[in-house]
């Protein structure tokens, strides 16, 4: 069985007085275990609520979603759909409890009664698989932004998830704090962590093994990320070309021919210094 499964999956906000705002209709996909997957669209597409309906924050009005043959909708499951899906939000602050970053870290598992011994090991590990291991005793107030995500992704790795969700969980970053948290999600998904990443940026997107894009609230295209980027429905969905993409489109029309588009830097250029030979 997929570990995740959408099956008909609709939610509607409402409004009051008898109205609602329909953000997400009739869904249905699924994802495999270790498959890292970008959820795409622009503001208004319904990604970031079906980021907290994966997991288990919001509750489909209509349809099924199963986390390992677990249903969101069964509020018996919550609590260990949550520890199989752990979420790292947009902006890092509000996931903080604690004012040391080891005691942040710590403070999942310890509310699911793991051991002191084992949140230790928790703690080392996590902050060692985002590179924060040296800012343990440090006030989290002192840190940037980048490393704020850091910690609060450590603070999602202590649950040990199967499923790690991005929220847009770069969009308060620079660039270099975006390719560093790309960088750890990357490294999560090869060791075997399934990576949904809600974003915006087709940069990040380029990352991933597939791209689903979102539109008004449906599925528009779903495919890897060259059968995407080649399909011509961006613009339609209110996104871009990645721009390493665009330009190697640019200069197939000036003549320069590629095996199969590039994707990112170095293929682009190991192209172009190919034919320059």
């Amino acid at each position: 069985m997929s570990q995740i499964v959408l099956k008909g999956v609709s939610y509607s906000y409402s409004l009051g007085e008898g109205s609602s705002l329909k953000a997400l209709k009739n869904l249905s996909f699924s994802v495999e275990k270790g498959e890292f997957v970008a959820l795409a669209g622009m503001n208004g597409s319904g990604k970031s609520t079906l980021a907290k309906l994966l997991n288990g924050l919001f509750v489909p009005s209509s349809g099924e979603i199963l986390i390992d043959g677990l249903s969101t909708s069964d509020e018996n499951n919550t609590f260990e759909i949550r520890k199989k899906a752990g979420m790292v939000f947009q902006n890092p602050d509000n996931q903080m409890v604690a004012t040391i970053i080891e005691d942040d870290v710590a403070f999942g598992p310890e509310n699911i009664g793991v051991s002191r011994e084992e949140i230790v090991q928790r703690v080392d590990d996590a902050l060692e698989a985002v590179g924060m291991n040296e800012y343990r005793k440090r006030s989290a107030s002192k840190l940037s932004g980048g490393q704020k995500q850091r910690i609060a992704i450590a603070g999602v790795l202590a649950m040990r998830p199967e499923i790690l969700i991005l929220d847009e969980s770069t969009s308060m970053l620079d660039p270099n704090g975006r390719k560093e948290i790309m960088a750890i999600a990357k490294k999560l998904n090869e060791q075997g962590i399934t990576v949904i990443n809600i974003t915006h940026n087709m940069d990040e997107a380029v990352l991933a093994d597939r791209i689903i894009v979102l539109r008004k609230g449906r599925v528009a295209i779903d495919g890897n990320p060259k059968e995407v980027f080649s399909s011509g429905l961006l613009e339609a969905c209110g996104l871009t070309l990645p721009p390493v993409y665009a330009l190697g489109k640019s200069l197939e029309q000036k003549g320069f021919v590629f095996d199969s588009p590039a994707l990112t830097e170095d293929e682009l250029v190991e192209g172009v210094c190919r034919q320059l030979k």
